[in-house]
């Protein structure tokens, strides 16, 4: 994974007209900036078009959207009757609208594939019991460590485990330096944050038929203490609870931090471009109770109202087979979305990133997923300014997030 386009703001909204064409019987993908190149993109799309159109002889436009305001955007244009045939989603957006009744299941297009997708991509896809995703590509964060800073304070063996993290902690602090990097805005996404933390604590988001929250749970409230510990002891940024993640000024990067639990891979070249190769180690993803990271596949999903539904699963089927899909691949950055192909690896970086897709987790499915993350990360800023504990701010967000399911 060279790059992670999925974290680069791209503004790029356009359509691609060489091979599209307006009529009912085209075949619509909104497609999102998956390759950052915006000229690299564009070629790649219009070879897709090509492609598919002389070996179906059904028409297909790609749409590049922006992903700022995607879901609003889209759900829009679907109470309007004018969305898309097919659609690039995550997996947390997969489940409400599939309650919304927009998408139709997929699953005869992934058995009929020539590979085996990942297990736990699939998963995440299924909804009862159907799958209403197609894996495009696979993304994985893991550790990532500026080991000169840890070298400095004359740490040699990098920390791994959270027990590791806290006993070298204070080393660093007392160099002004601390060992964890970590985003607590409210504006960030939890899975690049806590829930990673929340997972290795073997604790999860909701509880096990999605009827009411789980993250007040002993390993909710160990995985935060496990953060306001390191807070106290110099182990987090001063702004740690009010901080925001930045691509280009990253605390790792600039040496303003020791380590990060949740890299991507984009990230990971700004080090080693900053600081060295030598001095930059791609590690495993951090071990708690277990270990596991944020990784999620980008699945294409078929829309309800699509206009020609059987031509779109003609696409599908086109969209995910290997020649295409390996070329999204080397031009995006992006892992292969299968178990029983090698990932392409590059670099060191490459590699890292690459022996860490066993432990990816795509994060708690749930048709209200966005909705108790937006809850939930104020009542984390609070335990991390202080003024709550961390059992109080987790049970004040179950209060919450708990009324918010019990009105479904």
């Amino acid at each position: 994974m060279r790059r992670t386009a999925a974290f680069v703001a791209v503004a790029l909204a356009a359509t691609l007209t060489g091979c599209g064409s307006q009529s009912d019987d085209a075949v619509t993908l909104w497609m999102y900036p998956v390759i950052a190149d915006q000229t690299q993109s564009r070629a790649y799309w219009q070879k897709v078009e090509a492609g598919f159109e002389a070996e179906h002889g059904v028409r297909l436009r790609v749409e590049l959207q922006p992903w700022k305001g995607r879901e609003q955007k889209l759900g829009a244009a679907l109470m309007a009757g004018n969305g898309p045939d097919v659609v690039l989603l995550q997996p947390d957006l997969i489940p409400q609208y599939v309650e919304e009744k927009a998408l139709l299941p997929v699953s005869e297009v992934l058995t009929g594939g020539e590979h085996t997708y990942r297990p736990s991509a699939v998963d995440a896809l299924t909804v009862q019991g159907e799958v209403y995703g197609l894996p495009l590509y696979q993304t994985v964060t893991t550790t990532v460590y500026n080991r000169k800073l840890f070298a400095e304070a004359g740490i040699t063996d990098l920390p791994d485990t959270w027990d590791e993290v806290k006993a070298a902690a204070p080393k660093l602090a007392a160099h002004g330096i601390p060992i964890l990097d970590y985003a607590g805005s409210t504006e960030e996404t939890l899975n690049m944050t806590f829930y990673p933390l929340l997972w290795q604590a073997g604790g999860t988001v909701f509880n096990s038929d999605g009827t009411k929250s789980a993250f007040s749970s002993p390993q909710g409230v160990e995985a935060l203490r496990f953060l306001v510990d390191l807070k106290a002891m110099g182990g987090l940024p001063r702004d740690a609870a009010t901080k925001r993640s930045e691509l280009v000024d990253d605390a790792v990067v600039g040496g303003r931090a020791a380590m990060a639990h949740a890299m991507v891979s984009s990230t990971a070249r700004n080090v080693v471009n900053t600081i060295g190769a030598a001095n930059t180690v791609v590690g495993a993803p951090l071990r708690g109770r277990k270990q596991v990271t944020f990784g999620q596949p980008g699945a294409l999903s078929l829309l309800r109202k699509a206009k020609n539904p059987e031509a779109a699963k003609k696409f599908l089927s086109y969209m995910t087979s290997p020649k295409v899909v390996e070329e999204l691949s080397v031009q995006s950055g992006y892992f292969l979305p299968w178990t029983d192909a090698s990932p392409p690896v590059v670099d060191e970086v490459d590699k890292g990133f690459a022996q860490a897709l066993p432990t990816a987790r795509a994060g708690d499915a749930h048709p209200q997923a966005r909705k108790a993350m937006a809850l939930l990360a104020p009542h984390l800023q609070a335990a991390l300014l202080g003024t709550r504990t961390p059992e109080q701010a987790l049970a004040d967000a179950a209060g919450e997030v708990d009324a918010l399911l019990q009105k479904r």
